[in-house]
């Protein structure tokens, strides 16, 4: 299966539009230097990042599991029907403010 590859903040972008699902941290050499950011989405694709020095790498991944465990997905509005009045404080429709 092909990855996509995209940049790290676009990743987290992902996240915060609910597509998501899992985050893991591939290694790109034997020595452990250089890593890559994996993520499944929730169409069963996987995306990647280059390999980027494991700091970085670390880093990405540990803020896009923070992202997922605080549920930020789920507050985006994808779609939605407006079921009532949004005006709350119930003022006159023909007043103007000054």
């Amino acid at each position: 299966m092909t990855r996509i590859n995209m940049k790290g903040r676009d990743m987290e972008n992902l996240v915060f539009l609910g597509r998501v699902k899992t985050v893991n941290v591939e290694f790109c050499n034997e020595s452990k230097t250089m890593a890559k950011v994996v993520a499944t989405l929730d169409t069963s694709e996987e995306v990647e990042t280059e390999c980027i020095p494991i700091r970085a790498a670390g880093k990405i991944s540990t803020v896009m599991k923070h992202y997922l465990r605080l549920g930020v997905g789920n507050y985006i509005i994808k779609e939605g029907d407006v079921s009532g009045n949004v005006d709350m404080e119930g003022g006159d429709e023909d007043e103007t403010q000054n």
